[in-house]
């Protein structure tokens, strides 16, 4: 008998009140192709940015089952709809009818949410279960928080949570033991009814492994973040935080950020004063250089006084020291250093180019950076050449979006074959790897690169490499994908 959800998450917890890191609910094995979301992100993305269509018959169906006690045949209509998609209009439903038996849909949502071992069943009963009172039922509260701490549940748990006694409590509890989805869709729904709960959100409540955009202006206000900048000092750590709410606001692709926040010019030059005095570590500056990108978009009344401020950040002294130390710092975050010390404009191309000699697949991101040195591109050519496994990669035509078996370094074959295109005939190789691999995109990066070829060097693919040109002849009659296809015989038929 197959575990419940319910049961397997306890176990995944262990009597803690957070899941392992990365912890994924047991799923059957996908097709090559097929794309998987993280926990929570397909409702996460339809709570906001999908509209919702009309549900009404998927209602009207489940609503008459329930009356009927024929429970079972709810089943097959939210594996067709999926339980987000009519929640809201079944429990407005539910809670119109008026002539359900509680005590059946307390059965049936109990079963549901505790003995299922279908993901879209036990969002159905953790919604049934918050239209039932319990503050009278601890143990199904708590039994309901347990589902809460996997994301792929907590929003449907944080709106149960909304309807109970002291239920802004255990939000908050669930955004504190959530990373991803879960924790945007607590923090969204998370009243700030003390001072404990608004400082947690300037502190800790915007960074999410998501995308902290989502929740910046909704930290920024129900923190009070105005206030909190107000102040003469900030201690380390909620300085820390504001950096990251204020970067979350710069970013108003997923959500609304500054253009929708009633403090915008006067939150922008106080945050500025305190970084001047408190900004000392690189994930601060580069928060600081990511809103600053966002100012010089922006139409404020101080503009220009603004972007004087940034530019005195950015001119400390200090930073060339901690740069040259972080990227030296065998245990430090490289990427950012690099990121930082290049828009800042400080050269750390030599740290760079050792740091993907001591580790060419782990740092194979630095790639395009080091290749803007041609004798840097050369040497690390020939290191790629000999550290890839290039006859294994090249195992033939393939439907992929990801290697099944050397993901990494096609990955690392992508850095390189964007990398290449600058260098005519240099890592030819490379290139027929890249046009033989079971990987769609690499597949169309190699051809890419035969492309920016043949133009520098105005000649088709036959005359100045008649062994990529013979691959190609092969490549193009077998490849199954017609991008790919259409651009390797235009490469072939070039005169």
């Amino acid at each position: 008998m197959t575990a419940s959800i319910y049961d397997v998450i306890c176990a995944a917890l262990g009597g803690s009140d957070r899941l392992p890191e990365g912890y994924e609910l047991p799923h059957e094995p996908t097709a090559p192709n097929e794309v998987r979301f993280m926990a929570g992100a397909k409702d996460g993305i339809g709570v906001f940015h999908t509209s919702r269509q009309s549900v009404d018959d998927a209602v009207s169906g489940i609503l008459g089952y329930l009356r009927s006690g024929e429970t079972d045949k709810i089943a097959p209509i939210i594996a067709d709809t999926g339980t987000l998609t009519i929640i809201d209009s079944l429990i407005d439903a539910i809670q119109e009818a008026g002539d359900l038996d509680a005590g059946l849909v307390r059965r049936y949502a109990e079963s549901l949410a505790f003995d299922s071992d279908n993901q879209e069943q036990v969002k159905l009963g953790i919604a049934l279960l918050g239209l039932l009172d319990l503050d009278v039922l601890p143990s199904d509260q708590d039994k309901l928080v347990k589902l809460g701490l996997c994301e792929e549940f907590t929003l449907y748990v944080v709106v149960a949570a909304a309807r109970w006694k002291h239920g802004e409590y255990i939000i908050w509890h669930l955004a504190m033991n959530t990373d991803g989805w879960g924790k945007i869709h607590a923090v969204t729904r998370l009243e700030p009814v003390d001072e404990e709960i608004r400082d947690w959100l300037l502190r800790h409540g915007c960074t999410n492994t998501v995308m902290d955009a989502y929740l910046g202006l909704k930290c920024a206000t129900k923190g009070d973040l105005i206030e909190a900048l107000r102040c003469g000092h900030l201690d380390a750590e909620l300085f820390d935080g504001i950096c990251v709410i204020m970067d979350a606001m710069a970013d108003e692709g997923p959500a609304a950020g500054f253009s929708a926040y009633d403090h915008t010019d006067e939150a922008l030059a106080r945050f500025l004063t305190h970084a001047e005095n408190e900004a000392h570590t690189l994930t601060q500056l580069w928060h600081i250089l990511n809103v600053k990108n966002a100012v010089d978009d922006m139409d404020l009344a101080d503009k220009d006084s603004l972007l004087e401020q940034f530019d005195r950040i950015e001119a400390m002294p200090q930073w060339r020291e901690i740069i040259e130390s972080a990227v030296s710092d065998p245990e430090g975050d490289l990427f950012l250093a690099a990121n930082v010390a290049r828009r800042v404009g400080i050269d750390v191309s030599a740290q760079l180019l050792a740091a993907v000699k001591a580790d060419p697949i782990e740092n194979s991101w630095a790639i395009a950076q080091c290749f803007r040195d041609p004798g840097a591109a050369r040497e690390l050519t020939e290191l790629y050449e000999q550290v890839l496994p290039l006859a294994d990669m090249a195992s033939g035509m393939g439907d992929y979006h990801f290697s099944p078996t050397h993901g990494q370094e096609c990955l690392c074959l992508d850095q390189l074959l964007q990398a290449l295109q600058d260098y005519p005939l240099l890592g030819e190789s490379l290139v027929a790897t890249g046009l033989m691999s079971p990987v769609v995109r690499n597949r169309n990066m190699a051809c890419g690169v035969l492309e920016a070829w043949s133009a520098q060097l105005n000649r088709p693919v036959r005359m100045f490499s008649p062994s990529l040109h013979s691959t190609l002849s092969q490549v193009a009659t077998a490849e199954i994908k017609d991008k790919p296809r259409e651009r390797m015989t235009a490469l072939l038929v070039t005169p």
